[in-house]
Order: structure tokens, then sequence, then C-alpha cells
């Protein structure tokens, strides 16, 4: 018996492409990363940086259409040598957080 399955990546929110400056914190650590797309779940981020999956962090950027830097709680989820999968901390309620959501819901 044959079963044919149809795999498509299924994301949870469509990401959008994205290029800007990240300052990243990771304990007593401050990065310089780059996004490189972005979803109201979470980012992919390109930063020369040793971030074990499962490291959390805050993220600061400049996200599509503020005029303010938002900072964000983070979890690193994959990584591919430089780049990694952010995804964003569900229980970050800060204004910041609901800010980035929002933006992404508008556009």
């Amino acid at each position: 018996m044959l079963i044919k399955r149809n795999f498509r990546p299924v994301r949870r929110s469509p990401r959008q492409w994205w290029n800007t400056s990240v300052q990243v914190f990771a304990g007593p650590a401050h990065l310089d990363g780059i996004g490189i797309n972005l979803s109201d779940g979470g980012m992919c981020l390109f930063a020369i940086a040793n971030l074990p999956v499962g490291t959390q962090l805050e993220l600061e950027f400049l996200a599509p259409e503020a005029e303010q830097p938002v900072r964000v709680s983070g979890k690193v989820r994959h990584r591919a040598l430089y780049l990694y999968g952010i995804e964003f901390l569900a229980d970050a309620q800060s204004d910041d957080s609901r800010a980035v959501r929002g933006e992404m819901a508008a556009s």
C-alpha cells in the first residue's frame, strides 16, 4: 500500500521579507544582527554569534512602519550556522510586543 502525502510547510503566520539592524541582548552579551524576515510570531535573524537552541534573548529593532525601536523577548528555536529562527515569546505582553503583532497584522 502506497500512501501519498503532500508536505507543505505550515506556518502559524506569514513572513514578510525585511532587512534591518537588530540589537541582540542575550544575558550579559550585546550583539549586532540583521533581521532577514519577520512575522507576528518571530523572525529570521543573521548574527555572527554562538546562540544555542533554547537561548532566551531580547531583540531591539525598528519594526516595519514603526517610528521608534521596539524591544521584544524571544527564544532561539532553530539554528543553521549564523541564521537563527527566533520565536517571540507568547507571554511577552509588553507594548512593544503588541506593536509588532499589530503592525504585522496591518500589513
